[in-house]
C-alpha cells in the first residue's frame, strides 16, 4: 500500500489509451492513502505483540482469506492465466511479502513517522527507472511535482540519517531496500500493459504473499502463539482486510491507470498522513525539518491534481 510521458518506440505502440481519473476513483485513492498512513501507528503498535515475519504473514494471509470468499461469492474465483503469472507473482513476492516484510522489521529499529517517508520514496528509484527502462519524460508540471517531493524528502530523512546510529541505520536500511523493492513492481506493472489488475488477481497475489511468509515465519519465529493475544487480532483485523484487501486493489489499480511517477509521488500521501498520526499517537516530534518536509510534499501531492495539466493527463499518457 505511491507522471512521465508516454513512453518512445515500441512501447508506447503496445500501451493502451488510459480511462481518466473519476471523481470517485480520486476518492478511492484519498481514502487508500490515509487508509495505509493510518497502518504505520497500527503496525509500530502490532510490533509489541506480533513478531515481524509474523506480522506480514497473517496480514497477507488474512487478506487472502477473505479475498478468496469474496471471489468465490461474486463469482470471480478464477485461475490466472500464463500472462497474468508474472504480474502475480511481482506484485505478492516484491510490493507485498518482501516490502511489508522489510518495513514491519524496520520498525523495531526507528519511529513510524519518518520511516514510512522512506519506505514510501520510490520514486527515487521509479523516476530514473522510467527513464531508462520505460523511455519516459517528464512534463513540466510532472517535473515540478517531482522536485518539490525529493526536497520534502531530503529535508525530512537527511538530518535522520546524519545523526543515526547503528541501530537506526539497519532500519533505514530495510527501509531502502523496501521501497526499492516496490519500485521494481511499478515498473514491471507498467511493462506488462496487457494484463488487468483487477479482483480477479488479488487473492491470488495476497496468496503469493502469505504462504511463503507463514513458511518462512514459522522457521525462524516458531508457532504463532501471538494469536492468543486479543491485541494481536485487532491489529490484524486492520493490516489485513482493511490495509491490505481493499487498499491494495485501489493502489494496484492507479498503477495501472497513471504513469510510474504520478504513481510514487502519490504515494508519498501515506507518509504524510503516517507523520502526523505518529506524532499524535507516539509523540514523535513534529520539528521544523519536518514540518517543512511535510509542506513540500504536499505541494508535490497537490501538482498533478491542478485543473489542466493534471491527472487527466496524467492518466492517458
Amino acid at each position: 500500500m505511491s507522471t512521465a510521458t508516454a513512453p518512445s518506440g515500441a512501447l508506447s505502440s503496445a500501451t493502451p489509451a488510459h480511462k481518466p481519473m473519476s471523481g470517485l476513483f480520486l476518492v478511492c485513492v484519498v481514502v487508500a492513502i490515509c487508509i495505509w498512513g493510518g497502518n504505520w501507528p497500527v503496525m509500530k503498535f502490532g510490533s509489541q505483540y506480533i513478531p515481524p515475519l509474523w506480522f506480514a504473514a497473517s496480514r497477507f494471509f488474512s487478506a487472502a482469506l477473505l479475498s478468496f470468499v469474496i471471489a468465490l461469492c461474486i463469482g470471480k474465483l478464477r485461475l490466472p492465466t500464463r500472462a497474468e503469472w508474472p504480474v502475480v507473482i511481482g506484485v505478492g513476492v516484491l510490493q507485498m511479502g518482501l516490502f511489508t516484510a522489510l518495513v514491519t522489521g524496520a520498525l523495531h529499529f526507528v519511529m513510524p513517522g519518518r520511516a514510512s517517508l522512506i519506505a514510501y520514496a520510490t520514486s527515487i528509484w521509479v523516476v530514473p527507472g522510467a527513464a531508462l527502462v520505460l523511455k519516459q519524460r517528464l512534463s513540466p508540471q510532472q517535473s515540478m511535482a517531482t522536485v518539490f517531493s525529493y526536497a520534502g524528502m531530503a529535508v525530512i530523512v537527511l538530518p535522520a540519517l546524519l545523526h543515526a546510529d547503528l541501530h537506526s541505520m539497519i532500519g533505514y536500511l530495510m527501509l531502502g531496500v523496501a521501497s526499492l523493492s516496490w519500485a521494481m513492481n511499478i515498473l514491471q506493472i507498467k511493462l506488462t500493459p496487457g494484463v488487468k489488475l483487477d479482483f480477479d488477481l488479488l487473492p491470488w497475489q495476497t496468496l503469493v504473499a502469505g504462504v511463503p511468509l507463514c513458511l518462512i515465519a514459522l522457521l525462524f519465529e516458531g508457532a504463532p502463539s501471538f494469536l492468543q493475544d486479543p491485541h494481536s487480532w485487532y491489529v490484524i483485523g486492520y493490516t489485513g482486510p482493511l490495509a491490505t484487501a481493499l487498499t491494495f486493489m485501489i493502489v494496484l489499480q492507479m498503477t495501472q491507470r497513471l504513469s510510474p511517477v504520478t504513481v510514487s509521488v502519490c504515494m508519498l500521501g501515506v507518509p504524510v498522513v503516517g507523520l502526523a498520526l505518529s506524532s499524535l499517537i507516539f509523540g514523535e516530534t513534529l520539528s521544523p525539518d519536518l514540518l517543512l518536509g511535510m509542506g513540500l510534499l504536499s505541494v508535490g501531492l497537490l501538482l498533478p491534481a491542478l485543473p489542466g495539466l493534471g491527472w487527466r493527463r496524467a492518466a492517458v499518457r
